[in-house]
């Protein structure tokens, strides 16, 4: 990320899902009227462009074909991730923490949500944006949104969120969507590791990719392309996980995996043509949650400050 900037990978996500609800509302995969808001002047134009459904057929294809899988990619991970935050909603969670909330409006959108305290937790240059788009957008700062700047690679998530009153005893819901990938190894097995120290059946819903994309990214459809854009942005990818030592990875942390599916697992749930598509089988989606006592694998509770 460059200086007193935002994130441009954040931009480019509020874009696919702008150009997304530009199509009839019958045929959108995601419903996200809020995410033209988030875009600067040259997405937005893009973004007024697609709904002519003619340029849209256009732009669509250029993007699939400019960046294999990605398009296709983020809205169904969006639909996805949408849905275990409504099941959480209804289940009781009180909490839901955004680990790097870039653009996302599920906050704004989600039915239910202005029942519960979001922590929407960012590094300060996209924090200070987001805050900003949003008071402008409501006329003011929604009551169940606390806006956390943060540094993820220099301090400590914990002290952080309690300074912004959360509370380490209610029920919680963890989303942490395209970060790790940015970040080191020992940033996000401490991460995790704190929020398997919460109450039991604390959940999560995090994404990473393949360890073999920046190893190898001409192994992927997509991988080529994406490592080049990012590496324009300034926004390298530096950490993956293999997907067969995933279970192993988050037991050392102290959580319990629920499930794992990869780009081609989740589009198959919304796209009807999903076995044409290619591209980006390289992310994936992993929801979690902090065990009971009595199942093994539990690392001792942690503490967390209050302030």
């Amino acid at each position: 990320m460059r200086a007193n900037r935002p994130s441009r990978t954040a931009e480019h996500n509020a874009l696919f899902r702008a150009i997304e609800y530009s199509r009839p509302p019958q045929a959108r995969i995601v419903s996200d009227p809020l995410a033209f808001r988030f875009l600067g002047t040259s997405f937005r134009l893009t973004a007024l462009l697609s709904r002519v459904p003619g340029l849209r057929t256009l732009l669509c294809r250029y993007i699939d074909h400019r960046w294999p899988g990605s398009r296709t990619s983020l809205v169904a991970r969006t639909r996805l991730i949408d849905e275990y935050l409504t099941s959480a909603l209804g289940s009781g969670v009180r909490q839901i923490v955004l680990l790097g909330a870039g653009f996302d409006s599920r906050p704004y959108r989600l039915s239910g949500a202005d029942r519960v305290q979001f922590f929407e937790i960012d590094h300060p240059n996209t924090s200070t944006t987001k805050k900003a788009l949003v008071g402008r957008l409501f006329g003011m700062l929604p009551s169940h949104v606390r806006y956390v700047p943060v540094d993820f690679q220099t301090e400590t998530l914990g002290h952080v969120l309690a300074d912004a009153g959360f509370d380490a005893r209610d029920r919680s819901l963890f989303l942490w969507e395209g970060v790790s990938n940015y970040l080191t190894e020992e940033t996000v097995r401490t991460t995790l590791s704190f929020i398997a120290g919460l109450t039991e059946d604390t959940q999560l819903v995090f994404t990473y990719v393949d360890q073999s994309v920046i190893c190898n990214p001409f192994g992927f459809a997509g991988g080529r392309e994406v490592q080049s854009t990012i590496a324009k942005m300034e926004e390298p990818w530096t950490f993956g996980i293999r997907p067969e030592s995933l279970t192993e990875f988050l037991r050392e942390c102290g959580l319990s995996q629920d499930s794992d599916l990869s780009a081609a697992d989740y589009r198959r749930l919304y796209y009807p043509e999903s076995e044409q598509i290619r591209g980006y089988e390289f992310y994936h989606v992993v929801a979690a949650h902090v065990p009971r006592a009595e199942q093994p694998g539990l690392e001792q509770r942690q503490e967390v400050h209050h302030a």
